[in-house]
């Protein structure tokens, strides 16, 4: 890469590509610009950074947008780096990673799915930015207020902004959801590649316990153990990352396919220790079906935390939660019906976005289709 272009990209994120003839890319990094300068420009004149508002609760939010500001730069110049250098040796093949961002970029219901993700997540970790103010501060004489120009989803019964409350909120669905589903990828994924790869009675021994655990209806489940050690959010990760192994059986599937390959066998033959044949072999190998579970799960979890909440095990209040603002909202479905409507959509467009998003990775990560 020339010193013009990283000096381009540099100053700032997509005009080493516009310079280069990359117009799509380049208008992409520049957009992403402008949604990083108009979040800052919102949070400064807000007075929510975190040297700006002096003792508060903005640091997280504040180092956030930092990290994405370095991101973007790190990203936009490794990127024009990668791709002038492709440019630059056409005959070199694509690897496996690089088809698949390929195929991945001309499969539609994956971008849908990642832009819903990614704007969801973007929000939630910079909600006290995009926040008119405190999502539990009530307004009593407010109570009920529909949308207004100082209210866009109204307010709910105890006088506190609908919109301030979602966007807090979206920390908890996806806080929870995400946390606990790398429970399940550690315990579920661990005991699936161990089953798989060893058999015999280490297979039969967990999968018997599998089914012992899958016998008992989940949700049941979860109501047992959060009411009798209590329905704090750490509890919640706990149940829904221990509990949830459902993923074990699917990454067992793919590890007894992987083990009767040639190279894992040529691995054993020449002697290599199990534990350097699982790390360099068979999980690699199985990491795309992983993936796929993995965003699949996390939609799954955040229904069952809404559904908790809902009945009054999740999430506790004062706590800004999904399924709790529909548990609260019940009794006045006819007259405050943005009580109820805002969050559920939330829910039905964020658990969407992780189906399909699931969806188009089992595709473009299977390499026998084209």
């Amino acid at each position: 890469m020339s010193i013009q272009s990283l000096v381009l990209s540099l100053l700032l994120p997509g005009l080493g590509h516009l310079a280069n003839g990359y117009l799509v890319r380049g208008i992409l990094f520049l957009l992403l610009d402008a949604l990083q300068a108009g979040t800052l420009v919102l949070a400064v004149t807000r007075g929510r950074l975190a040297w700006l508002a002096g003792p508060s609760d903005y640091w997280f939010s504040t180092l956030v947008l930092l990290l994405f500001f370095a991101a973007l730069w790190a990203g936009a110049a490794l990127d024009l780096r990668r791709i002038l250098h492709r440019a630059q040796w056409p005959e070199r093949g694509e690897g496996y990673w690089e088809i698949v961002g390929r195929r991945f970029s001309r499969d539609p219901k994956g971008i849908v799915g990642l832009f819903i993700i990614v704007s969801v997540a973007y929000v939630a970790l910079l909600a006290p930015f995009f926040a008119s103010g405190n999502a539990i501060h009530m307004e009593l004489r407010e109570a009920l207020s529909p949308p207004s120009t100082e209210h866009p989803l109204g307010m709910d019964n105890f006088g506190r902004d609908v919109l301030d409350r979602i966007l807090f909120g979206a920390r908890v669905a996806l806080g929870v959801g995400a946390l606990s589903t790398v429970l399940n990828m550690l315990f579920g994924g661990l005991l699936g590649i161990v089953s798989g790869y060893f058999r015999g009675p280490v297979d039969a021994v967990i999968m018997r316990l599998l089914e012992v655990v899958n016998a008992i209806p989940f949700f049941v489940l979860s109501l047992l153990v959060i009411g009798l050690w209590g329905s704090s959010i750490p509890n919640l990760i706990i149940v829904l990352g221990i509990f949830g192994l459902g993923p074990a059986r699917i990454i067992r599937s793919e590890v007894l396919s992987v083990r009767e390959h040639d190279y894992v066998m040529a691995a054993r033959a020449i002697g290599a220790p199990t534990r350097r044949i699982l790390a360099r072999h068979i999980l690699p190998n199985s990491i795309a079906s992983l993936l796929v579970v993995t965003t699949m799960t996390i939609g799954v979890n955040i229904i069952i935390v809404a559904g908790l909440s809902f009945l009054g095990f999740g999430v506790k209040a004062p706590t800004p939660d999904w399924g709790g603002m529909l548990q609260q909202a019940q009794e006045f479905m006819r007259t405050a019906w943005w009580m109820a409507v805002y969050p559920g959509v939330c829910i039905i467009l964020t658990v969407f976005g992780f189906n399909i998003l699931g969806d188009s990775l089992r595709d473009v990560l299977d390499p026998r289709l084209k």
